[in-house]
């Protein structure tokens, strides 16, 4: 098995019905996991923590700034 990547890029998507940009943000691995037993990664202001599966699936931990999405969060490891 591959190691978890380091780095991810998360892209949350704009407001539904709405053509406004969506939001990308890079988090990197923390110490720790979370409590569905995967890394935790979170940006440079600590204002998005987020657990990612190996899948790429994005469990938000906490978000500071920014409203929950209806939608899930994209992921995409940068190596």
């Amino acid at each position: 098995m591959a190691p978890a990547p380091s780095r991810w890029l998360l892209t949350f998507p704009g407001r539904p019905g709405a053509h406004g940009e969506q939001d990308a943000v890079l988090v990197e691995q923390q110490a720790g996991y979370g409590p569905h037993g995967h890394p935790v990664y979170a940006d440079a202001e600590r204002t998005v923590r987020v657990e990612i599966e190996d899948s790429g699936l994005v469990h938000i931990l906490t978000l500071i700034g920014r409203s929950e999405p209806e939608t899930p969060v994209n992921a995409q490891p940068l190596r």
